[in-house]
């Protein structure tokens, strides 16, 4: 638990699956987020005895355990229709008991659930009404339940194989043929008809026209990505700049989309292994294009989306890139995704299939590998370079990806203070700033130096403060966990107060490798 809070302290608000409530003078409201997560396909958990505070989420305990449990249940019973079932759970966290709430999902033939005459899911930190169009998905899912629709295999009547690229067509065929030996000998309409492009009227199935075809936006409008630089602007300000359509088969969609992305987000200087300065994309692009090709590939292509208009949007914020793709997940559920075990599983598994075959024209890269570990390897990816896990959401009808900007998910604070002309003077730029140890001082503390304080000092700030104050020098943030054994959330959390108090300096940017931390020389 203690884990949770200290990334929500580092997002600075609940999570789509986790929601936090104070309820120290009583039961709070609970009616919509015990529907929402009734109706989500994992469920989801309320804690009762924290208080967000602007971000902090303090542990202030509940009085009466027995009480708010039962509350819980007669909350459910009485206003959320079907109820879900709950287990209880409670802890104490520094000596204060907290109730923690595992709301299980509804079984898909018994969903949406209302409160009144309103089904809600949730979506990022809150709760929200669900549109018509969702509650339809919804229904079209129960009546496929037991027997799922193939909207991929579907066929484009009044297209041929004219209407597909043929430089595309062609490298398909052959990596079939390299890829299967049963159809090597096989011809390029058979191999077209077997591996479902082409239906055996000749014409293309939706999968192979969106995969191959010319211009599969012009049939489908649906199938157009929308790109933007979110802004913050105030009203009567520019909203979005860099607003960009993108058209055309799944890999100019791709390669199109990668190349967006790096137009529109920073460079950021780092030290290599080796000593010399390199400039790298401030997000993983290996992550990132994983996430565009799920989006992509997995994205929802049955009549209630396709027929609304529901595209794959991708918005750059000040915060994150989000990808945000119609259609939740089949199959498997997003805690498999994000463990260790293989997970795999196609929305579209004729689309899923030709996608494996499929290259960029610029790197030869294929679309995916279909190994089923893409979404580890984003993780992986983005722990590497030291930025706070991607956050994933899966309401059944939306899923949406997360990936947090180098020291900007928590943006929300205020800036430290400016230091003083004497040491600023004494520092480089901070893309250029790191720090070189002095090996005689490593380990010794200035004689009778007091331990400096913060004006709201939090749990771990003195055990970080003082290995700070003992190095003499600046150090790492995972140098300052391990010596400390605390987490890097927990040390990142700690070091916030002391650095909007101006004693504690970071050189370089939160998310870089290279990037410490020290105190600042009051000499």
């Amino acid at each position: 638990m203690e884990r949770i809070l200290d990334e929500m302290r580092a997002r600075r608000g609940d999570t789509t699956s986790v929601e936090v409530k104070r309820a120290a003078g009583g039961l709070p409201k609970l009616a919509e987020t015990l529907c929402a997560f009734a109706n989500m396909p994992d469920g989801g958990t309320i804690v009762l005895g924290v208080d967000e505070n602007g971000g902090r989420f303090d542990v202030v305990g509940v009085s009466d355990i027995a009480e708010m449990e039962a509350g819980v249940v007669s909350t459910a019973r009485q206003t959320v229709e079907p109820a879900p079932y709950l287990d209880f759970q409670d802890v104490s966290i520094s000596g204060k008991k907290i109730l923690i709430v595992h709301v299980s999902p509804l079984r898909i033939t018994d969903k949406p659930a209302y409160v009144k005459d309103r089904a809600y899911l949730r979506q990022a930190d809150g709760d929200y009404r669900m549109q018509p169009h969702e509650i339809r998905m919804i229904e079209v899912a129960k009546l496929h339940a037991d027997e799922r629709m193939d909207y991929d295999i579907q066929p484009v009547v009044g297209r041929s194989l004219d209407d597909l690229v043929p430089e595309l067509v062609s490298g398909y065929v052959a990596a079939t043929r390299s890829k299967d030996r049963r159809l090597y000998d096989a011809t390029d309409q058979q191999i077209l008809e077997w591996t479902n492009v082409l239906t055996a009227s000749g014409e293309p199935t939706l999968a192979g026209f969106y995969a191959l075809g010319a211009y599969p936006q012009g049939r489908y409008p649906t199938l157009t990505v929308t790109a933007a630089v979110q802004l913050s602007g105030g009203e009567g300000k520019a909203r979005t700049r860099n607003l960009h359509d993108f058209n055309g088969p799944l890999p100019v969609l791709l390669e199109e989309i990668m190349e967006w992305v790096l137009r529109n987000i920073d460079v950021i200087r780092r030290y290599r292994n080796d000593g010399h300065m390199e400039e790298v994309p401030e997000l993983p692009l290996n992550a990132v294009r994983e996430l565009v090709a799920n989006a992509l590939v997995h994205r929802d292509l049955g009549p209630h989306t396709m027929g609304v208009g529901k595209q794959i949007q991708i918005r750059l914020t000040d915060k994150n890139l989000f990808i945000q793709s119609p259609g939740g997940l089949r199959g498997v559920s997003l805690a498999q995704l994000e463990s260790m075990e293989h997970a795999q599983a196609a929305v579209n598994q004729r689309l899923y299939q030709i996608a494996k075959r499929l290259k960029t024209e610029n790197d030869g890269a294929s679309i995916i590998e279909g190994e089923g570990g893409g979404i580890r390897e984003v993780i992986r990816s983005v722990a590497a370079r030291e930025l706070p896990p991607p956050q994933l959401s899966d309401t059944g009808v939306q899923f949406t990806a997360r990936l947090w900007r180098p020291g900007r998910q928590d943006n929300s604070l205020p800036a430290a203070p400016v230091p003083s002309p004497s040491i600023a003077s004494g520092r480089k730029c901070a893309e250029d700033s790191v720090s070189v140890r002095n090996p005689q001082s490593q380990g010794t503390q200035r004689p009778g130096r007091s331990l400096p304080r913060s004006s709201v000092p939090t749990k771990n700030e003195e055990a970080v403060v003082s290995e700070l104050v003992r190095s003499g020098t600046a150090v790492t943030i995972r140098e300052l966990a391990e010596r400390t054994n605390l987490s890097v959330g927990q040390v990142r959390y700690a070091l916030t107060q002391p650095m909007r108090d101006g004693f504690v300096l970071m050189e370089g940017h939160q998310g870089v490798r290279s990037t410490r931390y020290r105190i600042v020389d009051e000499s």
